[in-house]
């Protein structure tokens, strides 16, 4: 009896780049999470698989290997495999696991050692994109990798309300009664089961409502971050627009700017809520002169965001 070994490739999904190839691993960061700090700050630009110190890295597809500029990664046409060790050869062509049915792929790196464990600790960067981007999100993209399934739920800690224009260098917050221009915090964070490993990570989506508590009448959601590609948006100003630059941090959960708005071009745009807004009127338009003019009459409100 004969029997072959192979895997079988989905057409909607891609394959891991550690072992097993076609079976879920966790997921410890996701595209878009903040880093770097609140002077140099950064979107995070692919996921991170957790995985031990010398674990062995493959490439997906064949192709020839390139270095990347920092001293601990490769990548082969876009696909890119960072914090190794022991890396192959630059410049020599590898064979991807897709390409490998009756043989084996080409070990292209080990896992490096960060001397601590966790999301901080010892973990594959996986990235997907040309260099200097865009970068798609690994998660979703060509279907995201085999297996993978986010069946935690995320957590929204905290809403608060800021005066607008907070997200720059002088933040002020502001209480009940609410009047005027407003930027909506928003404390939380995902959390991830793939593989069956319990992560946290950044949010994927964020949309916000106002509820009038005596009409019922809700408006919104107003859909706002969403990460499908970074660069753009870019790094610099572009983060600080998403994350709170007074409590920043480069590890979920993080402090979201709900009111600004990614738009269809990638770019985040620094928007807020008007209360006074005129009826009819788009988010920046003009303020109403009397209350039945008024998109947001006087009255009790929510503000409910959702993660």
């Amino acid at each position: 009896m004969m029997v072959l070994n192979f895997i079988l490739i989905l057409l909607s999904s891609y394959l891991w780049p550690i072992r097993p190839f076609d079976t879920a691993h966790g997921v410890s960061a996701t595209l878009g999470d903040g880093r770097g700090n609140a002077t140099g700050p950064r979107f995070h630009r692919g996921i991170d698989i957790p995985a031990d110190s010398g674990t062995a890295v493959f490439s997906i597809y064949s192709g020839r290997v390139r270095y990347t500029k920092n001293s601990d990664g490769i990548y082969v046409g876009e696909y890119w495999y960072i914090h190794l060790t022991n890396r192959v050869e630059e410049n020599s062509p590898v064979t991807g696991i897709v390409d490998t049915t009756t043989s084996s792929p080409t070990q292209i790196g080990e896992v490096m050692d960060y001397g601590t464990p966790g999301p901080a600790g010892d973990h594959l960067h996986f990235q997907i994109g040309p260099t200097g981007g865009p970068y798609s999100n690994p998660l979703s993209y060509d279907g995201g990798p085999v297996g993978f399934s986010d069946n935690g739920n995320p957590i929204v800690y905290s809403v608060d309300f800021w005066k607008s224009g907070s997200e720059g260098e002088t933040a002020t917050q502001v209480y009940s009664p609410l009047w005027g221009k407003i930027d909506i915090r928003a404390y939380c964070q995902d959390r991830g089961t793939s593989g069956g490993v319990n992560t946290t990570t950044g949010i994927y989506k964020l949309e916000w409502l106002i509820k009038n508590k005596d009409t019922k009448i809700s408006y919104g959601p107003y859909q706002t971050l969403t990460f499908d590609q970074v660069q753009p948006p870019n790094n610099g100003d572009s983060v600080l627009l998403v994350y709170d630059r007074h409590n920043y941090s480069s590890g979920s959960p993080f402090y979201y700017w709900v009111t600004n708005y990614v738009n269809s071009s990638h770019n985040v745009e620094n928007r807020y809520w008007n209360t006074k807004l005129r009826k009819g009127q788009a988010w920046d338009g003009d303020d109403a002169d009397f209350n039945s003019e008024a998109e947001y009459p006087a009255g009790e409100y929510n503000a409910i965001v959702n993660a």
